[in-house]
Formats: C-alpha cells, structure tokens, sequence
C-alpha cells in the first residue's frame, strides 16, 4: 500500500496518545511484538529500523509502530502491531495515522507493505487514507 494520508503530531507526541519512543523502550517493544507479531520484520536493532513511535497506557505498552527503510521522498511503515489486551480499541489506527502524519510531513508520502489476506490491517490502513497499489517483491538470498 502506499500514499498515506493523515495528522501530522510533533515529535513528543501526538494529540492521540502517540509518540516516538526512546531507545530505552527497545526491549519492550521487542517484547510487545514477540508476543504481537512475531513474524515482524522489523525489531529494535535490524539495520534500516530508524525509531519506533508507540501508544502507552497505564498498564504499559499498548501499540507499536516503526519509521524503517525509509528513503528520502518516502517514509515506510513497518512493524505495527498492538497487544492482545489492547486490540479492537483504535489504538492501531490512531498509531499509524501519527506515524503516517509524521513520514508525509518530513518527506512528502509514506508507504508500507501488508500481507493481503489481513483484512484487519488492511481496514485501518484504508481508513487511514491509504491506497493498494500493486507490487511484486524478491529476496536476494
């Protein structure tokens, strides 16, 4: 998908409870999408990972979302996922349109990839203002 759309925040925060988090959080997002997203490829550490922005409550981490492999003209979304005990609240939506905001604010467009049978990523990401555009991918192994 690509050409998100959505509420530019600053960088301490966004008005939806969202914001960038610090290095000192890694390990908790690596955790939150141990048990989220496992097959996340992005995780603190992976080169490419730029920040991480995140939705906290007073139970802790609630959703998280990262700015990776982003280029000049376009800022890409990565490793979104939300806590089980958090899920079907907005809080994804209200992430990744921070995020979103964000990356077109600093370089014009973002965009991001996701698998097509995840109609509920999918839905919020349309919601978001973005669009499906058709793309084939490779790994050089």
């Amino acid at each position: 998908m690509g050409d998100g759309a959505g509420g530019a925040g600053d960088a301490a925060g966004g008005a939806d409870g969202a914001g960038w988090l610090g290095p000192e959080m890694d390990a908790e997002v690596a955790g939150l999408l141990a048990d989220a997203a496992p097959d996340s490829y992005a995780v603190p550490g992976v080169p490419g990972v730029r920040r991480w922005a995140g939705v906290q409550t007073g139970d802790g981490l609630a959703a998280v979302a990262a700015e990776a492999w982003s280029a000049p003209s376009v800022g890409f979304l990565a490793g979104v996922a939300t806590a089980a005990r958090f899920r079907g609240r907005g809080l994804a939506y209200r992430l990744c349109r921070w995020v979103s905001g964000e990356m077109v604010a600093a370089r014009g467009r973002a965009a991001l990839m996701v698998d097509a049978d995840n109609r509920a990523a999918i839905g919020v990401y349309e919601r978001i203002g973005y669009r499906r555009r058709a793309l084939m991918a490779s790994q050089v192994v």
